[in-house]
C-alpha cells in the first residue's frame, strides 16, 4: 500500500512538471537550454524511499516519462522551428516579389519614356515635314506670281505699244501715206524682233535645259559603264587569281610528289652501294648535306648529324658517293630543290 502511494505521487508530480516544462518551452524558445535542469528538478523532487531496494516499477516509470516528455518537447520545438523557417521563407518571397514589381514598374516607366521620345521625334520630324512643305509651295506660287505678272507686264506693254500706234497713226494721218506706212512698217519690225528676241530666249533656255539634262544622263550611264568596267575587270582579276592560285597549288603538290619520288630513288640508290660494318643496330641513322650537280653526279656530302658510330657514318658517305650520279628529276624547277639536299640515312633501310 505504502509502495503504491508512493508510486502515484511521484507519477503525478512528474507528469505536472514535464506538462508545466513543456508549456514553457512551447510559448518560449529561450527557455529550451532549461530542458536539463528541469529534468534534475524533476528527479529530486521524486520521494525518496527509504527502502534498501528501490522499487523498480517506480524507476522505470519515470524513465518511460521523461522520454515522452522529451519527445513531445522536441516535437513542438521542431514545429516551431519549421513554423519560424515557413514565416522567414514568406517574408523573403514577399521581398522578392515586392522587388520584381519595383522592377517591373521601372521597365514600364522606361518605356513609357522612350514611347514619349520617340513620338516627340516623328512629331518633330512632321512638324519639319510640313514646314518645309508649306515652303515649297509658298515658293510655287511666289513663282506662278511672278509669271502671272510677267505675262501681265507684257500684255501692257502690248497694249500700251498698241495705243501708242494708235495716237501716233493718229497724229500721223495728215503725212503722207508712204511716210505713215514705213512708221507702222517699221514699227511692227520692231515688235515683231522683240517677239523674236524672247522666243529666241525661250528656246535659247529650253535648249540649255535640254543639253543639261542630256550631259547629266550621260555622265550617269559613263559612269555606269565604269562601273560595270570595273567590276568585270575586278571579277577577272579574281578569277585570274584563282586560277593561278589552283595552278600553283597543284604545281607545288606535283613538286611535292616528285620530291618524295626522288628522295626515295636516292635512298635506294645508296642502300644499294652501302656496305654496312658487322653488329650495327638498326635503330642508328646519319644525317648528311649533299649538294648535287643537274646530271645526278655528287659534288660534296658533309655530315651534318652523326649515327654515333663512326664507322657507320664514314660507310654511308662511301656509298653515297659510290652510288653518283644519283637520280635527280630532269624539270629544273624541282631539281633546284636537290641542289643542296639534306638526307638521312638508316641501316634498315640496308636490310629491308
Amino acid at each position: 500500500m505504502i509502495r503504491e502511494q508512493s508510486y502515484r505521487k511521484a507519477f503525478y508530480i512528474a507528469l505536472g512538471l514535464h506538462l508545466f516544462l513543456a508549456l514553457v518551452l512551447l510559448l518560449d524558445p529561450s527557455m529550451q537550454q532549461s530542458a536539463s535542469s528541469a529534468k534534475t528538478e524533476i528527479k529530486q523532487d521524486l520521494p525518496v524511499v527509504t527502502s534498501a531496494e528501490p522499487p523498480k516499477e517506480i524507476v522505470k516509470a519515470v524513465s518511460l516519462d521523461n522520454q515522452e516528455v522529451m519527445k513531445t518537447v522536441n516535437q513542438l520545438k521542431q514545429e516551431q522551428a519549421n513554423k519560424l523557417k515557413a514565416e522567414q521563407a514568406r517574408q523573403q518571397a514577399l521581398v522578392k516579389q515586392a522587388e520584381a514589381a519595383r522592377q517591373a514598374r521601372l521597365q514600364e516607366q522606361q518605356r513609357l519614356a522612350k514611347l514619349k521620345e520617340e513620338a516627340e521625334s516623328i512629331a518633330i520630324a512632321r512638324k519639319k515635314q510640313v514646314e518645309e512643305e508649306q515652303r515649297k509651295l509658298k515658293e510655287l506660287a511666289l513663282k506662278k506670281e511672278l509669271e502671272a505678272k510677267r505675262l501681265q507686264d507684257l500684255k501692257a506693254k502690248q497694249e500700251e505699244l498698241k495705243k501708242k500706234q494708235e495716237e501716233e497713226a493718229a497724229k500721223l494721218e495728215q503725212l503722207k501715206k508712204k511716210q505713215l506706212e514705213e512708221k507702222l512698217k517699221a514699227d511692227h519690225e520692231k515688235l515683231e524682233k522683240e517677239k523674236a528676241n524672247l522666243v529666241q530666249a525661250r528656246k535659247e533656255k529650253e535648249e540649255k535645259e535640254k543639253a543639261e539634262r542630256e550631259k547629266a544622263e550621260k555622265e550617269k550611264a559613263a559612269e555606269m559603264a565604269r562601273a560595270e568596267k570595273a567590276k568585270a575587270e575586278l571579277a577577272e582579276k579574281r578569277r585570274q587569281a584563282a586560277a593561278q592560285q589552283a595552278a600553283e597549288q597543284a604545281r607545288n603538290a606535283q613538286i611535292a610528289s616528285e620530291v618524295d619520288k626522288y628522295k626515295s630513288m636516292i635512298v635506294n640508290a645508296i642502300s644499294r652501294q652501302w656496305i654496312l660494318p658487322d653488329n650495327v643496330s638498326n635503330g642508328l641513322s646519319s644525317q648528311f648535306r649533299i649538294r648535287l650537280a643537274p646530271d645526278g653526279a655528287v659534288l660534296e656530302v658533309t655530315l651534318t648529324r652523326s649515327s654515333g658510330d663512326p664507322v657507320l657514318d664514314r660507310s654511308a658517305q662511301t656509298a653515297i658517293y659510290k652510288a653518283s650520279p644519283l637520280p635527280v628529276p630532269s624539270d629544273p624547277a624541282t631539281f633546284d630543290i636537290f641542289r643542296d639536299i639534306s638526307l638521312t640515312v638508316r641501316p634498315e633501310n640496308v636490310r629491308g
